[in-house]
């Protein structure tokens, strides 16, 4: 039975306070409830003390049958308990999830950067809330909010739900919240778009005007359309690991930079990544030159663990792969082609190799994607002579 123990202040009575034991934790001590019940005005002490022993015995069941509830149904329980929690979502985002979940040296730094960047507009947005207090409608509105007032590319809102998805699916993992608001929220579609790549009259011309380059910026650009490395692959290249024996190019390292870490070579970017890449004898070609150069350049070095395509500090730093999009871009322009990045000459070595009939395999391999199918579902588009050639060999086969 619960005790009820008056509360005065002043010599006054104003109060009752129920406490009740409702059972045994785990280790047999009593666990108690306790709630206090306001003394209704104009009560004199006698009734008032009747009251409350009515209100106590009221309370009493209800608590109770709340508690043996709880034991048949603990996840509920848990979650509402945690529902009590108050947690702020500013502090736990920059002082518990980024230091635990992105800067736990797992992550390259370029994806660091990344996520920084997204949980700054984050943060500022929802600066002052609980945790425990945002729901999916206010997430929702945060995604519209950045499509509408802030103007963010649908690409870049996107990347801002891949953090929302992060942040709220540890927070819950940590028990700090029942459910992940994110779960009720439409994730952001991207508009299809083909790539932007060189068209093969294009690439004519880019072969062409890389005969005024020079060579080592040449042997770089002819790198990239021939083998689809990325940027920073090809800045990783040392010349071990050009295997001229068998024309192969084995890329190892990845050359990012950030504000933060500057310019810096880690693993490349997936476990597909690692690869051996064929080189064309005309690559070879202006590889071996190029090697030449710059021993004659470094007559006192041994090559073969510096960089193909080193910084300006010497031949075993690493060069700065914006300044190369921008020496790509500034090229690009002088000759009349088509505004593409380093990147985009990735999306043409695909293109152009699909194109003169190379399969899907082959060339998933040589761009190092993890599927087959980020090969087909970007790269591969209809072509209505492709296509009629395939109508016309069914109809061949069947004499239609």
């Amino acid at each position: 039975m619960a005790t009820i123990t008056p509360q005065k202040r002043k010599g006054a009575l104003v109060s009752y306070k129920f406490r009740v034991c409702v059972g045994r934790d785990a280790a047999n001590k009593q666990i108690f409830r306790c709630t206090t019940w306001p003394v209704p005005q104009g009560l004199s002490p006698a009734k008032a003390a009747k009251a409350a022993k009515r209100a106590a015995e009221a309370w009493e069941r209800e608590t109770r049958a709340a508690y043996e509830y709880d034991l048949r149904h603990p996840q509920q329980a848990q979650d509402r308990e945690t529902s009590r929690l108050r947690t702020d979502f500013a502090s736990f985002v920059r002082h518990t999830w980024f230091p635990l979940c992105m800067e736990d040296g797992a992550h390259k730094p370029k994806t660091v950067a990344f996520y920084e960047d997204t949980m700054g507009n984050i943060v500022d947005y929802f600066q002052g809330h609980s945790l425990q207090k945002i729901q999916g409608l206010d997430l929702q509105r945060f995604l519209a909010y950045l499509r509408t007032e802030r103007g963010f590319s649908p690409q870049y809102v996107q990347h801002h739900d891949r953090t929302l998805r992060r942040i709220f699916a540890f927070a819950q993992k940590q028990g700090l919240i029942p459910k992940d608001p994110m779960d009720t929220v439409e994730k952001p579609k991207l508009p299809k778009h083909q790539v932007d790549a060189l068209s093969e009259e294009d690439a004519r011309t880019f072969f062409s005007a890389l005969e005024s380059c020079p060579l080592d910026f040449r042997c770089l650009l002819y790198l990239m359309l021939t083998t689809g490395l990325r940027r920073g692959e090809c800045l990783g290249l040392q010349w071990r690991d050009v295997d001229t024996t068998h024309a192969l190019l084995h890329v190892e390292r990845h050359v990012t930079h950030t504000t933060a870490q500057g310019t810096v070579v880690s693993s490349p970017k997936t476990a597909a990544s690692v690869r051996a890449v064929p080189l064309l004898d005309s690559m070879l070609s202006l590889l071996r030159q190029l090697r030449t150069q710059q021993q004659k350049s470094f007559p006192d070095v041994v090559l073969e663990e510096s960089f193909l395509f080193h910084g300006q500090a010497g031949p075993f730093s690493p060069r700065d792969p914006d300044a190369v999009t921008r020496r790509v871009k500034r090229f690009m322009k002088r000759h009349g082609l088509p505004d593409l990045s380093p990147h985009d000459l990735r999306h043409s070595c695909a293109t152009l190799l699909l194109g003169s009939g190379a399969d899907i395999k082959s060339v998933q391999e040589i761009l190092g994607h993890t599927n087959a199918s980020t090969t087909l579902n970007f790269y591969v588009r209809p072509d209505p002579k492709q296509m009629r050639a395939a109508a016309n060999k069914m109809a061949e086969t069947f004499r239609l």
